[in-house]
C-alpha cells in the first residue's frame, strides 16, 4: 500500500512538471522562436533583449509553481502558473534585471577575453562571478518564492546564502552543470522538463535553510 500510494505521488509529481514545462515552454515562445528562426545580429538585437528580459517573469513563475506543488497537497499547476506569471510578472522582471545585466556585461567580457590574448588571466575570474550570480540568482528565486520581502533583502540574502551554505552551493552548481547538459543536448526545448525538474531540485536542496530562515527571522 506505500509503495502503491508512493508510485502515485511521484507520478503526480512528474505529470505537474511535465505541465509546468508546457507552460514554460509558451511563455518562452519569443525567445525559442527568435533562436530557432531568428539571426542574431544588431537589427534583430532589441528583439533578444526583450525576450532574454522575459526569462525573469517565467523563471519566477516556474519556481512559485514547483513551490506550492512541493508543499501543498493539491494544486491546480496551470493555472497556478498563469496566475503567478500574471500578477508576479513585474516583481519577477525587477528581481532579474540586476542578475541579466551582470550576466550580459561578464558574458560580453568573457567573449571578448577568450577571442583575444590580452587578459586572458582574468577569465577563471570571471567565470568564477559568472558562477556566483547564477547560484545567487537561484537562491533568490527560491527566497522570493518562500518569502514576501523587499527585492534588495532577497538579493542580500541570497548573497549571504552562496557563501555561508557551501555544501547546498556547491550541489546547486552541479545541477546548473547537469541543465546545461540538457540544453547543450536538447536545445532549448530543454525549458520543457529541464528547468522544471532543476527548480524542483533546487528547492528541495534548500528546504532545511528555509526552515531556519523562517524559524529565525520569521517567528
Amino acid at each position: 500500500m506505500a509503495n502503491k500510494s508512493f508510485l502515485i505521488k511521484t507520478t503526480n509529481i512528474v505529470w505537474n512538471l511535465f505541465m509546468v514545462g508546457i507552460c514554460a515552454l509558451l511563455t518562452s515562445g519569443i525567445l525559442i522562436f527568435l533562436l530557432l528562426f531568428v539571426k542574431f545580429h544588431l537589427i534583430t538585437l532589441p528583439l533578444y533583449l526583450i525576450a532574454f528580459l522575459l526569462i525573469g517573469p517565467t523563471m519566477g513563475a516556474i519556481f512559485q509553481t514547483i513551490f506550492k506543488m512541493l508543499f501543498e497537497t493539491e494544486i491546480r499547476v496551470v493555472r497556478k502558473y498563469f496566475y503567478y506569471y500574471k500578477k508576479d510578472f513585474k516583481d519577477s522582471l525587477k528581481l532579474w534585471i540586476p542578475y541579466s545585466v551582470l550576466i550580459l556585461i561578464l558574458c560580453a567580457d568573457i567573449d571578448f577575453l577568450a577571442s583575444s590574448e590580452k587578459g586572458a588571466y582574468l577569465l577563471p575570474m570571471l567565470f568564477l562571478i559568472l558562477l556566483l550570480s547564477m547560484i545567487s540568482y537561484v537562491y533568490s528565486l527560491i527566497l522570493y518564492s518562500r518569502f514576501i520581502i523587499r527585492m534588495r533583502d532577497i538579493i542580500k540574502y541570497s548573497l549571504y546564502l552562496v557563501i555561508n551554505r557551501p555544501v547546498q552551493s556547491l550541489s546547486i552548481v552541479i545541477l546548473i552543470f547537469i541543465l546545461y547538459q540538457s540544453f547543450k543536448y536538447f536545445g532549448n526545448f530543454a525549458i520543457f522538463l529541464g528547468v522544471p525538474m532543476f527548480a524542483a531540485c533546487t528547492v528541495l536542496l534548500v528546504r532545511n535553510v528555509l526552515l531556519q530562515i523562517e524559524m529565525k527571522y520569521v517567528q
